[in-house]
Order: C-alpha cells, then sequence, then structure tokens
C-alpha cells in the first residue's frame, strides 16, 4: 500500500486514506453533490475551529470545556464513522478521572487525527465540488 499519496497541490496526504467513510453522508445527502458538498464545507469548517479551540483551551488545562466540545464533535465523528476516536473521546469526556498530562496527549492526539482526516476531507470537498 502507498505510504502517502500526492494531492492536486502536489502536498502528500497523509498515509491512512480510511480514516472516515462518508457512505452515511452520501445516503443523508441523496447523493445530492450539492447538499454533500454543503454538508462536506460545514464538517471541515467545525473541524477546524473545534480543533483549534481545543488546543487553546489544552494550554490552559481547560478540560470541562474540551470534553464539552468534542462531546459535540462525536456525534459527526460517528456520523462519518471515524472509530479510531472513540476511546480517546471516552477519556477526554471523562477528563476527571486523567492527570493534566494524559489529558494532553489525548488532547494532542485528537487534534492531531483531526489534522490527518481535514487533509481528506478537503480533497473529497474539492472532488465534489467539480461534480
Amino acid at each position: 500500500m502507498e505510504e502517502s499519496k500526492k494531492n492536486a497541490e502536489n502536498e502528500f496526504l497523509p498515509a491512512n486514506e480510511n480514516l472516515y467513510d462518508l457512505s452515511e453522508i452520501k445516503l443523508i445527502s441523496n447523493n445530492d453533490d450539492g447538499l454533500l458538498n454543503k454538508i462536506l464545507t460545514i464538517l471541515v469548517s467545525m473541524l477546524s475551529s473545534e480543533k483549534e479551540n481545543i488546543r487553546v483551551l489544552a494550554k490552559k488545562d481547560s478540560w470541562k470545556e474540551v470534553a464539552e466540545i468534542v462531546h459535540k464533535l462525536k456525534t459527526s465523528l460517528t456520523h462519518i464513522r471515524v472509530d479510531s476516536l472513540k476511546q480517546i473521546i471516552l477519556d477526554m469526556e471523562e477528563y476527571e478521572k486523567h492527570s493534566n498530562e494524559k489529558l494532553r496527549l489525548l488532547a494532542e492526539e485528537f487534534c492531531t487525527a483531526l489534522d490527518n482526516i481535514l487533509v481528506y476531507l478537503k480533497v473529497d470537498l474539492a472532488a465534489s465540488a467539480k461534480v
């Protein structure tokens, strides 16, 4: 399997292409490319914004606020089947059970995963806009 793939701008994409699954989103949009494009646009915007909020709040050890954001994102991530983050989400929602150091590591892992997901969502968004 290819370790990386180049997109249209010749940037290398993260190795794992199976970060998520858009089949449920495509079903919800009834395969309407315009609606799919709108959903992906909203998803990219929300994930990008909230990822940055998590990074800022994690630096302040504001774990309750981080947990609220992660909880809010859980539904969207479930709809696109991001199964790899289930345990991290659970751990971050139950922030009282973990040390600040552990939570900082979880937050960074979560945000790094979102970075990778966003790379591919943007590729999918560009592809849906061309149709």
